[in-house]
């Protein structure tokens, strides 16, 4: 079995992920757009074709981009107080390592028990085939 170039693409992405300890959003393209915006620390493939994200799989096709947000969180739980921690850099300079395409953008954020539609910076890296 051979790897193609989406699968290589995507699964950089994946191990930067598991690397940083990030959280993600997979936004779908627009004919696909729904109403689950979760966010996670999940994204593999573990389905050839498909992304495996906080909101179950998504085709390769049907990616539009895979939003990073720049903080790290810690806390929050436990009456132990939300601390974001900004990883930015750390983001930046291990996305000069690849050969994936990306751009900073504004989005929100919403993590389960924690916040609701918050504004953030995220890293988007973007589907280009």
């Amino acid at each position: 079995m051979t790897i193609d170039r989406t699968e290589l693409y995507w699964s950089s992405l994946c191990k930067l992920i598991s690397k940083l300890i990030c959280w993600v959003h997979i936004v779908r393209r627009q004919d696909f757009q729904d109403e689950d915006d979760r966010w996670g620390q999940l994204l593999t493939i573990s389905i050839e074709g498909y992304l495996e994200g906080p909101a179950g799989f998504v085709s390769f096709k049907d990616i539009d981009a895979v939003e990073i947000s720049i903080y790290r969180l810690k806390g929050g739980m436990a009456n132990r107080p939300l601390q974001m921690i900004d990883m930015k850099t750390e983001i930046l300079e291990a996305l000069q390592e690849t050969q994936l395409c990306w751009e900073i953008r504004e989005s929100t954020w919403s993590v389960d028990r924690l916040f609701e539609e918050e504004p953030v910076t995220v890293i988007a890296i973007l589907n280009p085939f």
